[in-house]
């Protein structure tokens, strides 16, 4: 789908400045240089993306999304501090040794060089240099746990309010609120590359940009993304919840289908923490199909592999490795440092109001995406031909 997207029978010419000055359309194309960036919104019409799962949104809710606020990836990086310190404890213990037998070997008999000479040498060499390296790279991985967790209590999540359908952002420094309409949002996902010595790496952005007729600024907001899917699948899941409504979670079924029961709310929390452990050893064991309710011949007869432990215990050798629990306390710990309260103009903003109060969609957007939908679905065009439809139906 997405090679779909970005598939054009030639390449643009890069936008003049008279173009760069026009407010963007869905659908419509720039490029600057090696960045290339497709605009999905204003007006968020259907893209035909499959929607990221709503585990990924720290709070949703009948009344509002939030973004931004969670500590999405910090096991990871927990672990990342758990390789350093094996890097250090490697370098200060096991290269000396290793070092000291090479010597062993390899120095012709005569001489006075023994091995415990060479080990006591090389344990002196590597705690000069090893030891202060290591602690310093050590260092710098607390520091960065710890500086984005601060940043991170100090950033106010973005809101989108579905039924008055508007988009709230609050300024870190300033506390200023702006508040916009839902449908004036401007959504795009940019791709390129950054060229080193090494290798080409292609990134990948979601922004979005609120601007604020008052004072004639736009306030942009940046999201890197792992790639093109993530992206506008990103944007899909907040576009279906403005749109239509919380949906229905295809992660959580797919997890319920596996299972064969409802995950519990602890196993659903949209965050990393000390659950994360028991959710992970969950499904290693069922991995290994240790929970079921088939013997291994009935099992091979219906085409599944055998039961086996080999899945739990290898997940069990990389906790050891990665100091047991100490990731998942650390994002744990990250949880519990929050985000800001919002300002109680924003708490105001967020109750939900009655149903006959809540706002609707305008004509041209509900046009826009049935138009959009239909030739995506039925007539097979991709996304960027199917939003061409828009102006000429217009």
């Amino acid at each position: 789908m997405l090679n779909r997207l970005f598939k054009r029978k030639a390449e643009p010419e890069p936008p003049s400045s008279a173009q760069e000055s026009q407010n963007p359309k869905a659908g419509e194309v720039r490029q600057i240089g090696a960045e290339e960036t497709l605009y999905l919104a204003p007006l968020p019409v259907y893209t035909g993306q499959q929607p990221v799962s709503m585990q990924g949104f720290p709070v949703v809710n009948d009344v509002y999304l939030q973004v931004g606020g969670s500590n999405i990836g910090m096991v990871w990086q927990g672990k990342m501090l758990a390789w350093v310190i094996w890097l250090v404890i490697f370098l200060v213990f096991f290269c000396p040794i290793i070092i000291a037998t090479l010597f062993f070997f390899i120095t012709p008999e005569g001489t006075n060089n023994t091995f415990s000479k060479d080990l006591n040498l090389s344990f002196q060499v590597f705690l000069v240099i090893g030891l202060p390296a290591g602690i310093l790279n050590i260092g710098i991985c607390i520091r960065t746990l710890i500086t984005q967790t601060r940043e991170q209590a100090r950033q106010y999540p973005l809101r989108f309010n579905r039924q008055r359908r508007e988009v709230c952002f609050v300024d870190s420094n300033t506390h200023e609120i702006l508040i916009v309409p839902w449908e004036k949002v401007t959504a795009w996902i940019s791709q390129g590359q950054m060229v080193t010595q090494y290798n080409a790496t292609t990134f990948y952005t979601f922004g979005m940009a609120l601007e604020n007729e008052e004072k004639g600024t736009v306030q942009p907001i940046l999201f890197g993304k792992p790639s093109q899917a993530h992206a506008i699948g990103t944007w899909e899941a907040i576009r279906l919840y403005m749109e239509q409504g919380v949906p229905t979670d295809k992660t959580g079924a797919w997890l319920r289908l596996l299972l064969g029961r409802e995950l519990t709310e602890y196993e659903l929390r949209p965050y990393e923490g000390l659950h994360t452990w028991e959710v992970e050893k969950l499904m290693k064991e069922e991995d290994g199909g240790l929970h079921s309710c088939f013997s291994d011949e009935r099992r091979a007869e219906i085409g599944l592999s055998p039961r086996s432990r080999w899945p739990l215990r290898r997940w069990y050798i990389w906790r050891v490795l990665s100091f047991w629990k100490m990731p998942y306390m650390i994002a744990e710990w990250g949880h519990k440092a929050g985000t800001p309260a919002m300002p109680e103009r924003v708490q105001q903003w967020s109750q939900p109001i009655p149903p006959d109060q809540w706002a609707k969609p305008s004509p041209a957007l509900q046009k826009a995406t049935q138009l959009v939908q239909h030739a995506m679905d039925k007539k097979k065009m991709n996304f960027i031909d199917a939003c061409k439809l828009i102006e000429r139906k217009a």
